[in-house]
């Protein structure tokens, strides 16, 4: 994942533990933007997940727009 020039920038409050961990994580000239993503790409958060199983069992479909309103996102 190429590094992108974002227009607008913000600030998260992270631990410097957390901070430290993210640099171990980091190669090269990857923004943290792209580690942040990348790691999110391969564990979302398990609401995802269970909303797929329940249409891989044929449960009634829901919008993303419902279920992101259930999550409060």
């Amino acid at each position: 994942m190429g590094s992108v020039n974002m227009a607008r920038r913000y600030t998260i409050p992270i631990r410097r533990e957390t901070l430290d961990r993210l640099k171990g994580y980091k190669v090269g000239r990857a923004s943290y933007d792209d580690l942040i993503n990348d790691l999110l790409e391969v564990h979302p958060p398990e609401e995802f997940i269970l909303e797929h199983l329940g249409r891989l069992r044929g449960e009634p479909r829901r919008s993303w727009s419902e279920i992101r309103k259930d999550l409060d996102l």
